[in-house]
């Protein structure tokens, strides 16, 4: 059996996503032929890392356009390069020749979708929703199964159309390391990470730094992805603050963490739920992130900052030192964790076979 797995790294979730049901799929089905796809790169091979800085740089500068742009696009059926993709995707068909191909990217379901439709193709489309919050591009009447993180998710999907059979409430899939590693910690001292996911966005940056970096209570690491830049300025800057670039041990430093400081990703939720490591976060801004923190608040899964000048170190201590509330978010992590299906696509292509 051919997989293919479509994602794109706007922002390293699809990525993370992608290569956790990649595992997901070889841990249960090891004779399986499984192919991840960058689809942008296979798309746009000369052009692929402009487009990724200017996906980045709108991210980094320009929040407030990108929510516009977001929004406005979730009322518009708009397709754009219609046929470049198309000609792509005919050539991924021949090339690869999937009997399943699967989404992690919205613009990836949004192109095989009409792809499906124009050409009448009946390769089933299975699609995983790295967020809580459902964007227009997510949804098509193409799409032969959902794979999603909650039931609010589900919710949102139902609301546009979808039937209730075919979303499949799993979690957003996340590596099985984050099922294995145990905790290291140092008990002396409170262990603050912070993460700014593959792009390196700090929640309150100098705020949040400056305010850490002159506690005598924590161990603050800091994960600075490939930006830099940020790499630089915090090693410069903030001494008693140890910060990495692009880390591949993420599972290890979670596990070893009282508490994580990062803006709230879906995928990074989703680790954090199951190392049981609580949340505390900072300044969500983008729409997506928005829906995140709400679900991450209404779960209590950890703590909702909304600005940087509410944040505080003492706050912070507070937050993790308060033994009861932190046993409270862990037991609420693991209530999560336990209605979820399986999230193994294999399994239930064989049951609808």
């Amino acid at each position: 059996m051919n997989i293919t797995i479509l994602t794109g790294r706007f922002g390293m979730g699809h990525v993370k996503c992608a290569q956790a049901v990649e595992e997901i799929i070889k841990s249960n089905n090891p004779n399986e032929n499984v192919s991840v796809i960058d689809f942008i790169d296979y798309c746009f091979p000369t052009i692929n890392e402009a487009i990724y800085k200017s996906f980045e740089m709108v991210v980094f500068k320009m929040s407030l356009a990108y929510n516009a742009l977001a929004k406005a696009t979730d009322k518009n059926s708009i397709i754009p390069f219609k046929s470049v993709f198309m000609k792509k995707i005919d050539q991924m068909m021949d090339e690869y020749k999937p009997d399943l191909v699967i989404a992690c990217l919205p613009l990836c379901a949004e192109y095989f979708s009409e792809y499906k439709r124009v050409n009448n193709e009946s390769t089933p489309l299975y699609v995983y929703i790295t967020d809580i919050s459902v964007h227009k591009d997510w949804v098509s009447d193409q799409v032969d199964a959902y794979f999603v993180g909650d039931e609010e998710t589900r919710h949102s999907l139902v609301k546009r159309g979808v039937s209730s059979d075919i979303i499949h409430t799993t979690g957003i899939p996340v590596s099985e390391s984050f099922f294995t590693v145990m905790p290291e910690k140092d008990f002396n001292k409170t262990q603050v990470l912070i993460m700014g996911g593959g792009l390196g966005i700090i929640p309150g940056k100098d705020v949040t730094l400056s305010a850490l970096n002159k506690s005598k209570d924590v161990n603050v690491t800091i994960v600075c992805g490939k930006n830099e830049k940020l790499l630089n300025h915090v090693k410069k800057h903030y001494k008693n603050i140890n910060a990495i670039g692009y880390c591949n041990d993420i599972p290890s430093l979670m596990a070893s963490s009282d508490v994580i400081i990062t803006k709230p990703g879906g995928i990074t939720t989703f680790e954090a739920i199951k190392s049981e490591t609580p949340l505390y976060i900072i300044e969500p801004s983008l729409e997506q992130e928005l829906e995140n923190a709400r679900f991450i608040e209404t779960k209590q899964l950890g703590k909702i900052v909304y600005t940087k000048e509410e944040f505080s170190s003492d706050d912070l201590l507070r937050f993790v030192n308060d033994k009861k509330l932190i046993d409270s978010i862990k037991r609420n992590m693991r209530k999560v964790s336990s209605y979820f299906e399986s999230s193994d696509p294999v399994r239930l292509y064989l049951e609808a076979a």
